[in-house]
């Protein structure tokens, strides 16, 4: 229970990634590590934007730096309540057989050649 002085509020946009439905085979179930993000500078709440690329690191996923291979594209917004263990949340993420819209994904121009390498059943529209 919060303080009755204390107000939180979120406000996200929607964005659709996808240029077309996909079935049930293209988005699987991962864990968003809570630590790998980083927390505003208010230590307001802060969310994951859908179309985010992830990497997998170890058993969780986080935000895709360049290194490694990208292990799909985050399917929706995820609201982090805090930057430990504890703040990490499930999520969905598209990773088989979509056609994206890029303008959609975040820093797809920097990551498009990692992109087509990580996700080759993917297009990129």
């Amino acid at each position: 229970m919060s303080p009755s002085n204390v107000v939180q509020q979120a406000q996200y946009t929607e964005k659709e990634i996808l240029k077309f439905p996909v079935g049930l085979h293209a988005k699987k179930s991962v864990v968003l590590d809570g630590n790998a993000f980083a927390v505003p500078a208010t230590g307001d709440r802060y969310f994951v934007p859908v179309g985010t690329i992830l990497k997998r690191v170890g058993d969780k996923h986080i935000a895709y730096d360049g290194t490694g291979v990208p292990a799909g594209i985050l399917a929706r917004n995820v609201d982090l309540l805090v930057q430990a263990t504890a703040g990490s949340e499930p999520a969905p993420m598209f990773f088989f057989g979509c056609i994206f819209a890029t303008q959609a994904i975040v820093s797809f121009t920097q990551y498009q050649s990692a992109l087509a390498v990580g996700l080759p059943s993917c297009r990129w529209e």
